[in-house]
């Protein structure tokens, strides 16, 4: 899993800075061991309308707050909630605290619509696990649409 984003990244042409650490399960977890990244580190939700017809990831600075009502409103959707690890696994490959961007390269087919806040491409570099959640890539937040194109998946840049 982790390793075809390395090659991935090298076939794109995409330069990162990869950091290895303990398991990291939850954003709090990322204070607990204090560990410092020279990028921002991003939080991926991963959540489901209220049918389950539509799933959706959404990426933000793991600092900033998400209203998930002016959500649903944006994506005309009656309801937003977390998807289950069932889910998470099925649609993205992948287990909780591994969740990011990057599963897509281990999926390379699926029905998640990425939502990415428009804040991560003011900064110089964002942080995302490889797949796994015992390290943290760092690269410039502009190669983040080149990734998502070349598995042709749905995604949004969105003020969240």
């Amino acid at each position: 899993m982790e390793e075809k984003v390395y090659k991935v990244f090298h076939e794109l042409g995409i330069p990162y800075e990869k950091i290895e650490h303990p398991e990291l399960y939850t954003c709090d977890d990322n204070k607990k061991y204090n560990i410092k990244f020279d990028g921002t580190i991003c939080k991926n939700l991963f959540v489901k309308n209220n049918n389950k017809s539509r799933f959706y990831l959404i990426v933000l600075p793991i600092e900033k707050r998400i209203d998930l009502k002016k959500i649903q409103q944006d994506l005309k959707e009656t309801r937003l909630s977390f998807g289950n690890k069932e889910e998470l696994e099925e649609k993205l490959k992948t287990k909780k605290g591994a969740v990011s961007i990057l599963n897509i390269i281990n999926v390379e087919v699926t029905d998640v619509i990425f939502i990415i806040d428009n804040d991560l491409f003011n900064q110089n570099k964002v942080c995302f696990h490889p797949n796994i959640n015992t390290a943290t890539l760092l690269f410039s937040p502009g190669y983040i649409e080149r990734i998502l194109n070349k598995y042709n998946v749905k995604y949004y840049f969105k003020d969240l």
